[in-house]
């Protein structure tokens, strides 16, 4: 009898994958790409745990109940390899999986969440993104993420309407563009004296 020690999947832009109490055997370690980790409670609330990279091990956790009222949705924000071992085969991979740095992105997200305003949690989310994923052009700071209304919906916890008023009003001061899902920010500091406004 042969024994799979993991799986490898590819997750295009928005493509997600499924964890729940009967498939939540598994640890995910990143290979590449960016995806978020969510939430997803049975009263159609989504709560975001954290943007993830390359090298980053995303472990579920559910409690001890025997029907939770929730699963975590892993979406991809870019094209993204993850590979999928067993937890009981995990201890061969120890020396790849970096569990400090995974927790620095549920500290991000725990950071971006703190805010009690959309505004200031959408600000904070622009200024870690860049710092993780943006590519610096001419002065400006290309976002190099497919992000929909919806995707920064359920990551900072707002709805479409919501985004799309707050993207609009930042186009409108001139800090940022938003194109075919795609965000430049045209000059970082003032985004980040734009929450005291």
């Amino acid at each position: 009898m042969s024994l799979k020690l993991c799986h490898i999947y590819k997750l295009k832009i928005e493509d997600s994958l499924i964890i729940h109490t009967d498939n939540n055997t598994n640890i995910y370690l990143i290979l590449e790409g960016a995806l978020i980790i969510n939430k997803v409670f049975t009263n159609k609330e989504i709560l975001g745990l954290g943007i993830f990279t390359s090298q980053d091990i995303i472990s579920t956790y559910f409690d001890n109940t025997l029907l939770p009222n929730y699963f975590y949705r892993i979406q991809a924000l870019s094209e993204t390899y993850i590979i999928s071992i067993n937890n009981n085969q995990a201890k061969f991979f120890k020396e790849i999986i970096q569990y400090q740095k995974t927790w620095l992105k549920y500290q991000n997200m725990i950071e971006i969440l703190a805010h009690k305003n959309l505004k200031n949690r959408f600000i904070h989310l622009l200024l870690t993104l860049s710092e993780t994923f943006g590519i610096t052009d001419n002065q400006h700071i290309h976002i190099n993420l497919t992000l929909s209304y919806y995707t920064i919906a359920t990551i900072i916890g707002g709805n479409r309407n919501t985004i799309s008023k707050l993207i609009k009003n930042l186009e409108q001061n001139e800090l940022i563009a938003y194109h075919f899902n795609k965000i430049i920010i045209f000059n970082l500091i003032q985004l980040s004296l734009y929450r005291y406004r």
